[in-house]
C-alpha cells in the first residue's frame, strides 16, 4: 500500500483560497456544503454561536474561518505548519479563531473541553482512524457533536476520489488519497460507538454533474461554479455527525 501524501499541504500558501489548477480547489468547492451542514447540525443540536468548536486537521481554515465569522469560538489544529500560518493570516479581524500545530492522536485539551469537534476530510489521511475518533470523543462534552466527512471504500470512490480528480487537476501531487484508507460507514459507526459516540446521520456527498462539472473536465481546471451536494447513498464520500453519550 502506498503511503498517503500529507506533506504537500504545508506548502500551498494562498492556493488554499485562490487558483483553479490544484486539487485543493476541489476541496475548497466541497467546503461550502461542509460549512452549511456543520452549521445546520450544530443549530439543530442547540449548539449555537459562542460554543467552542475544535477543527481537527483544519488546513488553512476553509471551514474554521466561516464558523468563526458566524460567532463560534473555533480552535483549529493541523500538523502542517504552513497551513496553520495561512489560516492565521486569513483570519478576519474580530473573528474568534485560533490556530496551532497539533496531533489528532493526542489533542492538547481537557476531557469534554469542546461543544463540537470536526473531523472533515481527515480520517482517510490517518492510519488509525479509530484512535482519532476516540480522541475526538474524549475532548467532546456529553451531548456535544462530532461532525465527520470521509470517503467510502467502494469502486466508485476509487474511480472518482483516487483517479477522477486527476482529470480535472492533472498537475496535483501523487497519493493524495489511498484507497485502503477509505472507510466503510459500518466501520465508522462501530469505532464511534466504541468511543462513546452515537452516530445520528450519514449522508452521501457527490459532485453535481452540471455545466460547471463538465467545463472542469474539458478545461482540466476547477470551474468557479463547481459544486457538491449532500444526499443520497454514501457511494463516494459521506458526511454525518455523532453525539457524545
Amino acid at each position: 500500500m502506498p503511503q498517503v501524501n500529507n506533506d504537500f499541504y504545508t506548502d500551498l500558501g494562498d492556493a488554499w483560497f485562490e487558483g483553479d489548477d490544484h486539487p485543493i480547489a476541489l476541496l475548497r468547492a466541497e467546503s461550502r456544503v461542509k460549512v452549511d451542514y456543520t452549521m445546520e447540525t450544530l443549530h439543530a443540536l442547540g449548539i449555537g454561536p459562542g460554543a467552542r468548536v475544535l477543527d481537527v486537521a483544519c488546513g488553512a481554515g476553509l471551514v474554521s474561518l466561516p464558523l468563526a465569522v458566524a460567532g463560534y469560538e473555533v480552535e483549529g489544529v493541523d500538523l502542517a505548519e504552513g497551513a496553520i500560518r495561512t489560516a492565521r493570516e486569513r483570519t478576519p479581524p474580530g473573528a474568534s479563531a485560533t490556530f496551532r500545530v497539533g496531533d489528532a492522536y493526542a489533542l492538547d485539551a481537557e476531557d469534554g473541553a469542546f461543544d463540537a469537534v470536526l473531523l472533515l476530510d481527515m480520517l482517510e489521511h490517518v492510519e488509525r482512524p479509530a484512535d482519532v475518533l476516540a480522541e475526538a470523543a474524549r475532548v467532546t462534552r456529553p451531548g456535544g457533536a462530532v461532525v465527520f466527512h470521509t470517503f467510502n471504500r467502494t469502486p466508485l470512490a476509487w474511480a472518482l476520489a483516487i483517479h477522477g480528480f486527476k482529470v480535472v487537476t492533472p498537475g496535483g501531487p501523487p497519493h493524495i488519497h489511498v484507497y485502503d484508507l477509505f472507510i466503510p460507514p459500518r466501520d465508522l459507526r462501530q469505532w464511534a460507538g466504541d468511543s462513546g459516540l452515537d452516530v445520528r446521520e450519514v449522508l452521501g456527498v457527490h459532485p453535481v454533474p452540471n455545466g460547471a462539472f463538465w467545463r472542469s473536465v474539458l478545461r482540466r481546471r476547477v470551474d468557479p461554479a463547481f459544486s457538491f451536494r449532500i444526499g443520497g447513498p454514501p457511494w463516494v464520500g459521506y458526511i454525518g455527525h455523532a453525539v457524545r453519550r
